[in-house]
């Protein structure tokens, strides 16, 4: 077992093998580039564990959830593509979530604060090198 899912709780080790039983190894350097690393200390609660109203049972990353959102695409699709899309679609989130969308005016749609995936994707030069590495994005 990687040192990612080690370190995870049984709990959410066990809904990660629902989503889909099998990991796929190759996902693991995705998960581990510094922009993706990031998100692991950032919590999906937007800012409840700071209060004393929500009782939140454990803390659940903003890492986890999109590794969860990949799996559930692997599972259903075993596409590399879709697979990553999943895994980045909230690489640009900032602390407390979508909080700021509702700061920035954007209670609606919840977007504002996607605007700078685009741009770390393509200022990692880890990322971009295992997006050229399998085939999924050309930098020449």
């Amino acid at each position: 077992m990687n040192e990612y899912l080690k370190k995870l709780n049984q709990e959410i080790r066990n809904y990660l093998k629902i989503l889909s039983p099998e990991f796929p190894e190759w996902l693991l350097e995705y998960i581990y580039t510094p922009e993706m690393l990031r998100l692991d200390g950032i919590g999906m609660s937007c800012g409840t564990l700071y209060t004393k109203v929500y009782n939140d049972k454990y803390f659940y990353s903003s890492l986890t959830h999109s590794v969860a959102v990949a799996l559930i695409i692997w599972h259903f699709t075993h596409n590399k593509k879709q697979t990553i899309s999943g895994l980045f679609h909230d690489i640009a989130t900032p602390t407390f979530k979508h909080c700021i969308d509702f700061m920035n005016g954007d209670s609606e749609h919840q977007e504002s604060t996607e605007e700078r995936t685009e741009q770390i994707i393509k200022n990692s030069k880890e990322i971009m090198a295992l997006l050229e590495r399998d085939s999924i994005y050309e930098t020449s």
